[in-house]
């Protein structure tokens, strides 16, 4: 039986969902929303980008596509009661079968030098009432806390507090042994560094300007593979002086278009440009908030409990995960192995320009474009077929 991109993107989950469907609802005690059908329409709100819970209830009982879909319509105080009945464990199952059991495309010239992580949290403001979401007085905001792989480029682990929850206990959480975790200046700690070089776990960390230190080693550097636009580039062993651990880092520094960087790591086995450029996919993760909040439109809640809340970003997750899997599939390019974008020769580009062609490794077979997306939106009741494979191909 030919089955509609609806549910061909949804069929990974499917086993899962039947399976926990039943207790769920015995458990919720729903007589008239149920946790499958709940799940469903949310998804197609979230590919359909509807922008509120209220206009949900319109496109159910107007939209062509949900009648071929077998969506039908429910009012919109039932769907509201879905986030309270429902509890966001059992959506958090649903990303956990997803994470677990798709089989993505992995970065080959990352997977070559170990397993990397990007850690990182986003503000999302909302409605002073939300007393969960404490930041400021005149401003709440709840904060999400996320774990992103660049093997992948997909989420991993995820948790959301409030705007004034701890960015550095998030990482503390989330350790794993072998993995590269790569962050900006506010994680970078000593008591972090004495934690993680325990878990026998890797960093690359900005740190700040003022810190004092010890050189112990000058490493040497090939220069003649850095690019122009980089300036005064050391990479040295050195000792910081306040840390009562007194461990060894590689302290890598450089000055670009004004900015002066330093970099710390406990990866001596890559070259220094290579530590550079590891720090320069960061930028990967503030994509994936702007792909959330923008595209996904994440900003706009359905619901403003903290329930609700993760049930809709346990779901916001799945179906990135979900997405990507149906890129990927519907491929028609050979396979060929990903070349870092590192020359041996200078080249006298801007940062901005150096930041775009080291990215280019995870164009085509990881980047969900936005006419990619119109595609899938627009076929969501429709049997795929050549032409339609050849329209989702083409982005």
């Amino acid at each position: 039986m030919n089955q509609t991109i609806f549910n061909i993107l949804l069929q990974p989950i499917e086993a899962v969902m039947t399976s926990i469907s039943t207790s769920i609802d015995q458990e919720s005690s729903s007589q008239k929303l149920f946790f499958t059908d709940f799940v469903r329409k949310l998804f197609f709100a979230y590919l359909e980008q509807v922008g509120s819970l209220r206009s949900l209830p319109v496109e159910l009982q107007s939209n062509r596509k949900c009648r071929e879909l077998g969506l039908f319509y429910t009012p919109f105080s039932t769907l509201k009661d879905g986030f309270s009945r429902f509890q966001s464990k059992s959506f958090k199952l649903l990303f956990d079968t997803a994470l677990g059991s798709l089989k993505l495309k992995q970065v080959e010239c990352l997977d070559e030098i170990g397993l990397f992580r990007v850690i990182d949290g986003s503000l999302f403001p909302t409605l002073i009432q939300m007393r969960w979401s404490e930041y400021r007085k005149a401003k709440n905001a709840f904060k999400l806390h996320l774990s992103f792989e660049l093997n992948r480029l997909i989420p991993t682990e995820f948790v959301l507090g409030s705007g004034k929850s701890s960015e550095r206990t998030f990482l503390e959480s989330v350790l794993e042994k072998g993995v590269t975790y790569i962050a900006d200046r506010g994680y970078a700690s000593f008591e972090i560094i004495a934690k993680l070089l325990k878990a026998e776990a890797y960093f690359v960390f900005r740190v700040k300007d003022n810190l004092l230190y010890e050189v112990q080693e000058r490493l040497a550097i090939r220069t003649e593979e850095l690019p122009l636009c980089f300036r005064e580039v050391r990479d040295e062993l050195i000792i910081f002086k306040n840390d009562k651990h007194r461990n060894k880092v590689r302290l890598i520094q450089f000055k670009v278009a004004g900015s002066y960087f330093r970099i710390i790591t406990n990866r001596f086995d890559l070259r220094t440009l290579k530590i550079i450029v590891l720090y320069a996919y960061r930028w990967q993760i503030e994509l994936f908030f702007k792909y959330l909040k923008r595209t996904f439109k994440g900003l706009h809640l359905f619901n403003h409990s903290q329930n609700g809340v993760e049930i809709q970003f346990y779901l916001l997750m799945t179906l990135a995960l979900l997405l990507l899997k149906m890129k990927q599939d519907c491929q028609k390019l050979k396979p060929q192995k990903q070349k870092a974008q590192e020359k041996s020769e200078k080249k006298d580009e801007s940062p901005s320009k150096w930041i775009r062609n080291i990215s280019k490794i995870f164009y085509g077979s990881w980047k969900i474009s936005k006419s990619w997306l119109q595609i899938i939106k627009n076929s969501l009741s429709k049997v795929i077929d050549n032409e339609l494979l050849t329209m989702l191909n083409s982005c």
